[in-house]
Order: structure tokens, then sequence, then C-alpha cells
């Protein structure tokens, strides 16, 4: 039976005070560690579709955490820095302002320039000054690593993922000790943002321990036998980028990794797309655990471990995948050894997890039980012919006001059969209408920052439910559809009560929640709030 699982004034009462009923002492102290799990692409309904198959930290998230099923991202362009930024911050995108992956803005000249969510020329990537630099510089908001750091100068903050549009803006504005796996180099790398130079510890894990954490060359499947009459068959012309040739269990490096001359490089990429990244984070966030004694000086300490395969899997493969599958299962084995670790490390009852995603994904147009399900994969034939609408309809009203030449455009593009609704920019900034769909692209909108194809002509669309926009492979994200929107929002650890609650929240929570559970002050102006929790020390 589902069960409201707030904790009562009352209860919060006895936790302010330190003392338990009759005035005895709390056995509760609050946790010392606040450690973020973002899962890249961990679609709501996979953990539900697979549960009978855990048997390590999913299925202690899932047995012993609080868990949402009804929690959703509230904005509509579900890309990967935007997700994270919103996980941190506790507020929609239209404030934080990270509203994509990447946006367009406008020059001097009156061209567009592409800029991706966290580049930044000033700070390069410590050891590998040919890459682009790196850092927060387009986060317009704090977040809980800031919220952590104002309430005590003394805590200690810190992150890890396997992208750098995970690392950075799960950690806000903080300045920490901030790192990605850089995959193709087989590194973990940082910016002069947080160093001014490659710490040694972190150069000696990359030399000594991640030939053998990153140097798996061989895939085979874990999935116990009758286990994948849950998933899609293992071979389908949709699987990866080569048509499907490479299809099925087991994967070989060399035979798959192609594309370079440099065969060091062809191997860290045919890699990213293995779950081979996980176990190099992981050991990586416990090696932050113990150098900076994290949880285990007194203030509360914030760490981040972002684990991107879901999401490289998911994108090469599809959601209902035997790789799939595969990954969530050894993530399933990983996760297990690693809150092991900080029982043993931190301690039980000594720190806090929250667990959810950054967006969900769309399931392979071609595994839809559909007639039509090929025209879900848009071509660039489809594309063009879509353009040429939108240029026809703004042509024709060139000698019209802006406003009315994007309604113009937007009526265009919302007669075709693939474009289900197309939005004017100017509708958006009028303010709350009541429309669930506009609120959704209101969340995600900038007047400066265009994510929109249609940018030219202050338009936005969303596409017919299932359909890819622009990938040709495997399946892709991005929409207001509920597939890409609904992720998992777990808590576990101190304070944390087992069970599931059919309260709706949002992703947007996370962070405020988080906080409540470590008694850290948070901002009041958050659009999220805390689902449970005890007061500010």
């Amino acid at each position: 039976m589902l069960r409201s699982l707030r904790l009562t004034a009352l209860s919060l009462a006895v936790v302010a005070s330190g003392c338990g009923p009759g005035g005895a002492p709390a056995a509760d102290p609050a946790p010392t560690l606040i450690v973020a799990l973002p899962v890249d692409q961990l679609r709501s309904d996979l953990l539900e579709r697979y549960d009978t198959l855990f048997t390590g930290g999913l299925r202690r998230l899932l047995d012993e955490g609080l868990v949402h099923p009804n929690s959703t991202h509230d904005h509509a362009n579900n890309f990967t820095a935007v997700g994270h930024t919103t996980l941190a911050t506790g507020v929609h995108p239209t404030r934080h302002e990270v509203v994509g992956n990447e946006w367009h803005i406008a020059t001097p000249e009156g061209e567009w320039r592409s800029v991706y969510a966290v580049e930044d020329p000033d700070s390069p990537i410590l050891g590998h000054p040919d890459y682009p630099g790196r850092s927060p510089v387009n986060i317009a908001r704090p977040g809980l690593a800031d919220w952590v750091l104002a309430q005590d100068p003394e805590a200690r903050v810190a992150a890890i993922s396997g992208k750098d549009r995970g690392s950075i803006p799960m950690m806000a504005q903080a300045r920490g000790e901030v790192y990605w796996l850089l995959a193709e180099q087989g590194e973990i790398v940082t910016t002069t943002w947080y160093h001014d130079a490659l710490p040694e510890w972190v150069a000696a894990f990359n030399e000594e321990r991640m030939p053998e954490l990153y140097g798996d060359t061989l895939w085979e499947s874990i999935v116990p036998p009758g286990a994948e009459a849950l998933t899609l068959p293992d071979s389908a012309p949709w699987e990866g980028f080569r048509g499907g040739r490479f299809a099925t269990f087991p994967h070989l490096a060399s035979a798959e990794a192609t594309g370079l001359d440099d065969r060091r490089l062809q191997y860290n990429r045919w890699r990213q797309n293995t779950p081979f990244q996980s176990k190099a984070i992981f050991a990586f966030a416990e090696e932050l655990i113990e150098r900076f004694e994290l949880g285990q000086r007194g203030p509360v300490d914030y760490l981040v471990v972002g684990m991107s395969q879901v999401d490289y899997v998911g994108h090469m493969y599809g959601p209902l995948s035997v790789e799939q599958l595969d990954n969530l299962l050894r993530l399933d084995r990983e996760l297990g050894a690693f809150l092991d670790f900080l029982d043993a490390t931190v301690g039980e009852g000594r720190w806090v997890m929250g667990v959810s995603a950054d967006h969900g994904v769309a399931d392979v147009p071609e595994a839809l039980d559909r007639p039509d399900a090929a025209r879900l994969r848009l071509t660039s034939e489809d594309r063009a012919r879509l353009d040429a609408v939108a240029d026809a309809a703004a042509e024709a009203a060139h000698d019209l006001e802006p406003r009315e030449r994007a309604e113009r455009v937007a009526a265009a593009l919302e007669a075709t059969p693939e474009i289900v609704r197309a939005i004017s920019l100017h509708r958006l900034q009028e303010g709350p209408t009541g429309d669930s769909l506009l609120d959704l692209y209101r969340n995600s909108m900038s007047t400066e920052r265009r994510t929109s194809r249609y940018r030219d002509y202050d338009v936005v669309v969303y596409y017919e439910e299932g359909m890819l926009a622009n990938r040709g492979y495997g399946t892709t994200h991005g929409t207001p559809w509920l597939y890409d929107r609904a992720v998992p929002l777990i808590f576990l650890g101190a304070d944390v009560e087992p069970g599931r609650s059919d309260e709706r929240v949002a992703t947007v929570d996370f962070a405020p929640t988080l906080a409540a559970l470590a008694g850290i002050e948070v901002p009041d102006d958050l659009d999220g709030r805390a689902v449970i929790g005890r007061p500010p020390r």
C-alpha cells in the first residue's frame, strides 16, 4: 500500500531539539556527507521493468530508499546539461539559464554563434590545451554545493562524472574538486577554473589505475538466462551507427573500434559506448572520499558521482536493448559496492544520497507497434522540407511586425504532419496561461539563448510523440513528452524512511530535499521544495 512519508511537525521538532521521545537523546545525528548520484538517461520505468533482477545497489535503493515514482522534469528541453543544472540548483532552466547542451546567441553582426553549456575558452583543460576550455561561467544560479560552502566554509565539495556537462553543472558555481573523464584520452581531468595544475594524485591515478579500470576490450553479456524476454531482441538494424552490423554480444573492440588512425583513441571511443566507464568513476569517487576525508571531519561535505553510461549505451542501442539491461546489472553491482564503501568509510547513518536522472529517453521508433513507425525517424530531406515551409511563411510575412511574422511561421509549421505544436517566443513571454505545454516551454525559455531550429523566426516546435528529429540510429531525447521527463527521485540514508510515495514531485525538489536532510539552509526563492528533511542547523 502506498503511503505518505513526509515527516510530521512533531518529528521535525524532535530532530531539531536533539532529543528523542520523552527527552532522551536522539539516536540519529545529522549526516555529514551529502551524495548526489545522477544517472544520465535513467528513465523511471527501467527500474520497475528490471526490478526482480537487481541484487546490489539498485536493489538497496528500491528496498531501503524513499522512492517517488511520480517524479518529472518540468521543462521542455530535456538534455544533459539542462537536467543536471536543474537538479543542482532547485530552479527551472529559464532561471539558471542552462537551456540546452548548447544554444545560439546573436552576435553584434546579426549572426548566430553556437555556445556549449560549459564552454569557457579562458579555462583550458589541464594537460590537454588542444581541447576546449570548461567552467561554470554560463550557469546563472548557485546550487547545493554553493549552499553547503555558504553554511560552513570549512566544508569540502567534490564531483566526478563521465561528462563535463554532468560534473560541472552539478556543482553549479562552486569551486571545489571537480573532475570528469575525458573519455577519448581515458583520463580524469579538470580545468584552470578549479586548479592551477593537475594535482599529482590525479596524475598518478591516471597513470597507475586507469589502464586497469578503463582497459577492457571485450564486452560480454552478464544478463541471466531467460531475462532477455524483458528486452528487445539482441540484434536489430537500428542498433549502433553501422546499420546493426555490430548489434549482438559479445562486443569486441578489435572488430568495432574504427574511425581513427590512433588505435588507443579508437579503443577509448569504443569504451565510451560500453559499461566500462562506471568502474573508473566509482573508483575515483572512493579516492575523493578517502583523500579529502569527505564526511569524516565534522562539517557537512558534498560529493557528486555522475554516471554517464546509461546515456551512452541507451543512445547507441536503445533503452530496452539487451545491452542496456547488461549495463544496468553492472551498475547495480558497482553501486552496491560503493554503498558498502560509504558505510565502512563514512559510517552508516552518516551519509545521505539522492538519486535521479538528467532526462529520460524515447523508445526506438522501429520497435514501436505502429505501422508507420519508420516515418518517426526524420531524414535530412524531411528536415529540409520543414525548413522550406518556415522560410516560405516568413518570406510571405516579411513586411509584418515580428510577432505577427512569428505567428504566421508557427501556423505554417503546425500544419505539417510532423509538428504537433509550434509556439512563438512572444506567446511564451506573456506569462502563465493554464496551458501545461506552454508552461514546460516557458520553464525552458531564454530570450537571448536560443535552442530552436527556427530561432530566426522566434518559433519553437515540438514534434509528434515518439518522433526523432535528428537521429539516424539508436534513439535520443530532448522533448517535453513524458518519456523524456519521467525520471526517478530516490533518497537513501540518514533520516530517510523506506517506502514509496504517490506524492507528485519534480526534479527541482532534488537539491532542497538533500539540503534539508543535512540541515543546510537554502535560498528562499527556489522553484523546488524539500519533500522530507530536518530544519537548518
